[in-house]
């Protein structure tokens, strides 16, 4: 094929331009239009000479593919003259000129997309007025979402109007918006609440990830469980185990000094009997619930991990929350005793982590690098129980 410019290429630059929004919002903004103009390579004097009939064949296809079926032209055509001694004068395209805004949606087929943009201006016009700036600067956007346009915008009129400090996301209250909407569209919702709300109804500390604690919702409560190792006056007398809501948990006095934070189940259940103590479930990245529990700074904290690196990243979080957080098991020496029962850790981090012991550091550096295997993984439930009862000496004694 010819290096030459054909209309499909032309149209295709277009429509690259019209994607990135710039025409819809200049269109929503009520300016002016600039005509629009774009480079044509035609064929020079010296290819007319040596490929004469195949730039004849270019050249006709150009004006025809130029015209819409009744032959109208689709937009003007910018011709030069070329002379060459055994040719004569011939006239070739240099330049495409789209020369109205229409012209443009006819050439591209998105008429329809700018009623659709007219409509959603004015249903937001009438519903929620301060989003109508919004509107404007993301045509495209609002075009994508016209068929829940209007949920949309009846779910952020609802959360302008309410005061949601004691709702739940499930008691937003409009016709076909139920959880599953919110949580579906939350970055869209974002953006639009962020316009609306005023500052004091946005916690910024929140990304739309978590949108109920964003928008000042009653997020959904994390529970604590754990289990009484020696007797526990805060329960009554008989009760081995619980699970509270942790915000509920943080008023109550938990007596026992010592608290252990162990990661498997099965371990926490078999966790053998320690006087003045209480051992809970930590449940991997989830124990951050654990930072709610102001009683836990004034506790021996005594953590037991997995030894890989996502078990190191979790003591480090926990350590950076409560300082004197000490680990168990978590050791070179329980690493290498268990080489039988290594696994791959599936995706290991390598981030910093700024609270760790030295020998703790020594160990994390050692699994990111490999030094004993490839991505070496010791789970909790696979260290002998007896190491665990070897270890608890010093609070059973």
């Amino acid at each position: 094929m010819p290096p030459w410019s054909n209309v499909d290429d032309l149209v295709a630059t277009l429509r690259k331009r019209w994607t990135t929004g710039r025409y819809l919002r200049e269109y929503a903004e009520g300016l002016p239009w600039t005509p629009v103009e774009l480079p044509v390579k035609a064929p020079s004097a010296a290819e007319l000479l040596d490929r004469f009939e195949e730039a004849v064949r270019w050249a006709e296809k150009f004006q025809r593919d130029s015209c819409t079926a009744g032959g109208t032209p689709r937009f003007t055509v910018m011709s030069r003259t070329v002379k060459g001694r055994n040719l004569g004068a011939n006239s070739v395209p240099t330049r495409v000129r789209i020369e109205s805004f229409e012209q443009l949606c006819a050439v591209l087929g998105t008429t329809r997309d700018v009623r659709t943009l007219d409509a959603i201006l004015e249903q937001t016009g009438v519903a929620v007025p301060m989003l109508v700036p919004w509107v404007v600067a993301h045509p495209l956007s609002a075009i994508e979402h016209q068929g829940i346009w209007g949920d949309l915008l009846a779910t952020v009129a609802w959360i302008a109007v309410n005061q949601t400090e004691w709702l739940y996301l499930r008691q937003i209250d409009v016709q076909g918006v139920d959880t599953k909407f919110v949580d579906g569209h939350r970055r869209l919702l974002d953006e639009l609440l962020t316009v609306v709300l005023p500052e004091g109804r946005i916690d910024s500390r929140y990304s739309a990830g978590n949108f109920a604690r964003r928008f000042r919702f009653r997020a959904k409560p994390s529970y604590t469980r754990l289990r009484m190792l020696g007797p526990q006056p805060a329960f009554p007398e008989g009760l081995s185990e619980l699970t509270l809501r942790t915000e509920e948990l943080a008023a109550i006095e938990i007596a026992s000094n010592t608290v252990f934070v162990v990661e498997n189940e099965i371990t926490y259940l078999a966790f053998p009997a320690v006087p003045d103590s209480i051992v809970v479930f930590g449940s991997g990245f989830g124990l951050g619930a654990l930072g709610d529990l102001p009683w836990l700074a004034a506790k021996e904290i005594v953590y037991w991990g997995d030894i890989d690196t996502h078990g190191f990243d979790i003591l480090n979080r926990l350590r950076a929350r409560f300082g004197s957080v000490r680990s168990i098991l978590m050791d070179q020496q329980t690493l290498l005793a268990h080489p039988r029962q290594w696994v791959t850790e599936p995706s290991p981090t390598n981030r910093p982590l700024q609270s760790l012991t030295a020998p703790e550091e020594a160990l994390y550096r050692d699994l990111i690098e490999d030094r004993y295997a490839l991505a070496v993984r010791l789970e909790q439930e696979r260290v002998r129980f007896s190491l665990l009862q070897q270890v608890l000496l010093p609070w059973t004694c």
